[in-house]
């Protein structure tokens, strides 16, 4: 009997997990080097399905002490909370960065890391963050060490840089890698690399155009296939309808369409390794008097994801991409020929587009968020005789109710939100959010023990947090695609396909193996921590991971 190529890679993957006998060597006394990767919706049903087919970084990294089902123990599985856990040890309601974006008292729409009081909307830090992280404690413990962040996203590369960076970059369209002052340092010695860096690389585009999107190789070739996702159809090849047309004209560089499709392309992460590469080498990283943090957040994965689905051919094409970039990464820190010690975890997990999803999973669904939300703003505005929009934005997951509304109405339309709610057939939970604020989590609960309510606890802020959070059905694709380039998939749920990713930690010498406890993003910093010599200066929720007679005892 054929097998599909999808079977073969998920049977590929149940072998490959299999443990290893062998066990860890200690991992590397006080590094000079910390790398620590995050790979964007990067969840572990994506690794498992593909991690017999990596050759290159991805395939060093899993054959290190691999926790393949680790969690992102939280509720609000998104980019900015996601990777506010990474390097702090704290979960969203310790980080503060509870969603991508919120709403304060006042009803205004707040970026994670935009800059209260600034007035300058380009300006990015970390001032909505609580915490400091990995790389702020060494710094403070180990005079002379440093910290640098890089990504395509700045919300990722600011969260994992902490307070004190020295340097913070991410790119933007139309511009290249680029920081801002409020995120760290911006002199000459910080921008001047990075200008110059643009500079080679528009000029090598402008003289012979980039392709965005590799030819796909036989395996992912196989994997082609159409659908038509909400309203919109796709050919499902590579390279992606949205693609075609991007690099047309002599101005193509300043073109909208292309400076999309850098994003939306494995393109991006390639980007992101070589400024990564570039930075290693001018700054000499592990060379210094102390240990070096270097945090790098590759993007691709997410921006497929969302796109086009973790699905087909595209993902494919996306993950053989990531591999490449990530292999170059770490062939540049080897090179350095210093101790060292590399990590890479994801910020959150994802589904695929619902249509495909349902070939093998029947209860995946489509929600169209907008219609949802203003049904339910406009059957509330009837019932309660109002004259505006009880609730702000359109997002029927999470439900901020308008500041005109005094305590009193407040009040009702909170109770008649959640009765409305609990009788939509999409909806599996209702939660208020002093019903999640009472929520009690007892100590040593493991992450696949915790309920959904208690999942939103860890992801709960007083002054951030909703006041009502709808829990759709698992695997639901928020959106109506109707033309090229609409979001088809996505994230952000209290469900284990967002919350379970990959943690591996790999250093030169080390014993290949796989461990099936459920460890937590959150036990990462202190594990980097007792690796560094150094214990977490302010409490944290994680807990040492034992690599090899690292932890204090």
């Amino acid at each position: 009997m054929q097998r599909s190529p999808m079977k073969k890679l998920i049977l590929a993957a149940m072998l490959a997990a299999l443990p290893a006998a062998a066990q860890a060597g200690p991992p590397p006394a006080r590094p000079k080097l910390i790398v620590a990767i995050s790979v964007d919706q990067f969840s572990a049903e994506l690794f498992a399905r593909y991690r017999p087919t990596y050759r290159k970084g991805l395939r060093t990294l899993w054959r290190g002490i691999a926790y393949p089902v680790g969690y992102q123990s939280h509720g609000g599985t998104e980019t900015c909370p996601g990777h506010s856990v990474i390097l702090t040890g704290r979960y969203p309601a310790g980080t503060g960065i509870v969603a991508n974006a919120w709403y304060d008292a006042a009803g205004n729409d707040t970026y994670c890391v935009s800059v209260p009081g600034q007035s300058d909307p380009k300006a990015r830090g970390p001032q909505n963050m609580r915490v400091t992280t990995l790389g702020d404690w060494i710094k403070t413990a180990e005079p002379g060490a440093r910290t640098f962040a890089v990504s395509a996203k700045d919300r990722a590369a600011i969260t994992m840089a902490g307070k004190h960076a020295d340097g913070v970059y991410w790119w933007e369209d139309g511009t290249g890698f680029t920081t801002s002052p409020s995120a760290g340092p911006a002199t000459p010695a910080v921008t001047g690399p990075a200008g110059a860096f643009n500079a080679a690389l528009f000029a090598q585009w402008r003289a012979a155009p980039p392709t965005l999107w590799p030819r796909p190789s036989k395996r992912c070739a196989a994997l082609q296939k159409p659908y038509v996702f909400g309203e919109m159809p796709i050919t499902g090849r590579v390279p992606p309808e949205m693609a075609a047309g991007a690099t047309d004209g002599a101005d193509f560089l300043q073109s909208r369409h292309f400076q999309d499709i850098v994003r939306v392309s494995p393109t991006m992460d390639g980007l992101t390794a070589d400024f990564a590469i570039d930075l290693i080498r001018r700054e000499r990283l592990g060379h210094g008097p102390a240990t070096d943090v270097l945090a790098v957040s590759f993007s691709g994965t997410d921006y497929v994801g969302h796109r086009l689905g973790n699905g087909g051919a595209e993902m494919c094409v996306q993950q053989e991409a990531v591999d490449r970039a990530i292999g170059r990464l770490l062939k540049a820190v080897r090179a350095q020929r210093v101790p060292v010690m590399v990590m890479l975890t994801a910020d959150h997990g994802g589904t695929d587009a619902a249509e495909r999803q349902h070939d093998h999973d029947g209860q995946a669904a489509r929600v169209d968020r907008t219609a949802f939300a203003k049904r339910l703003d406009a059957d509330l505005r009837q019932q309660l005789g109002i004259d505006f929009d009880p609730f702000l934005g359109n997002d029927p997951e999470q439900l901020y109710i308008d500041p005109r509304a005094d305590k009193a109405l407040e009040a009702r339309i909170r109770a008649a939100a959640i009765a409305w709610l609990r009788q939509q057939p999409e909806v599996r939970e209702v939660h208020d959010s002093g019903e999640i604020a009472a929520t009690v989590i007892a100590p040593g609960t493991p992450p696949d023990r915790l309920t959904n309510l208690q999942r939103l606890k860890l992801s709960y802020d007083s002054e951030r947090s909703p006041d009502i959070v709808a829990v759709f059905a698992e695997r639901s694709s928020f959106g109506i695609p109707r033309k090229t380039g609409d979001y088809v998939a996505g994230h952000g749920s209290v469900w284990n396909h967002d919350r379970q990713v990959p943690i591996l930690f790999w250093w030169p010498g080390v014993k290949r193996q796989d461990r099936a406890a459920p460890a937590q993003v959150v036990d990462i910093a202190p594990t980097l921590a007792a690796i560094a010599g150094i214990a977490p200066p302010v409490p944290v929720d994680g807990q040492c991971l034992d690599l090899g007679g690292n932890c204090p005892k």
